[in-house]
């Protein structure tokens, strides 16, 4: 992949603020093409910080390659799956740098069971 491009063949992922999704069972799916969104929240703040609480949440359709970023609340002791634990600490700052680095990796890695919410 080039820098800067979106994978060969496929349009680049944007970002978008009035992407609807709608509820489908314990899941939400596309408005536009009916395909499950997938979800990620990671905490970008260590333990320690006073703003650890306050993690990035983002929400994406695979085939419409549009997300949706935000800053969200989550209590100190909910556990949040870490899906880039596995990699070494200068791949995984890189993507969390760019939001769609991260997505276009979560989105070739996670499924959409992967990326469901742990209560």
């Amino acid at each position: 992949m080039t820098r800067g491009r979106a994978p060969e063949g496929r349009p680049r992922w944007r970002k978008s603020g009035t992407w609807e999704t709608v509820p489908d069972g314990d899941r939400r799916i596309c408005a536009t093409c009916g395909t499950a969104v997938r979800s990620y929240r990671h905490r970008f703040h260590p333990p320690a910080s006073p703003a650890f609480e306050r993690c990035v949440a983002l929400a994406w359709c695979s085939r419409c390659r549009v997300y949706s970023g935000a800053v969200v609340h989550v209590p100190r002791d909910q556990v949040l799956v870490d899906a880039l634990a596995p990699l070494p600490a200068e791949r995984r700052e890189r993507l969390e740098r760019s939001e769609t680095r991260l997505i276009e990796y979560l989105d070739g890695r996670l499924g959409p069971e992967d990326t469901r919410p742990r209560r």
